[in-house]
């Protein structure tokens, strides 16, 4: 009977395929913040695709409460702040007026980091929002 149960448990586990337990999107949905830039006064939702790992690139989304202001741009990049230094560009895709995505966040060392988000105007900083974390 015990060889049963061993066996039973491991064709279960090996035929469903990654259970979700393991799967990091699928995780990531519960690391949502409700969020907003001081300057500009607009609120966002931050959701991560693939939550901050040491062994993949990371990838986030943020829903706008509204659209930006003609002529004005969401950048991000991660800062390591005891390292003093951060890491590779993040790429920036435009879902749709008010949904942005970034990815290939490469989380390269274990540590405090803060992940930045800037609204830009003719390549000048007007607003920020930032957010440590540790790895």
């Amino acid at each position: 009977m015990h060889y049963f149960k061993i066996v039973l448990i491991a064709l279960i586990v090996s035929s469903c395929g990654k259970p979700p337990i393991f799967n990091k999107a699928e995780k990531a949905a519960i690391h949502l913040y409700a969020e907003n830039f001081q300057v500009e006064k607009i609120g966002f939702t931050l959701k991560w695709i693939v939550s901050p790992s040491l062994d993949e690139l990371s990838s986030f989304e943020i829903t706008l409460e509204r659209e930006l202001k003609p002529g004005q741009t969401i950048s991000s990049y991660i800062w390591m702040p005891d390292m003093g230094h951060g890491s590779s560009p993040i790429m920036v895709q435009q879902i749709s007026a008010t949904t942005i995505q970034f990815t290939e966040l490469a989380f390269i060392m274990p540590g405090l980091w803060t992940l930045h988000l800037e609204i830009n105007e003719n390549n000048k900083v007007i607003d920020q929002w930032q957010r440590p974390f540790t790895l």
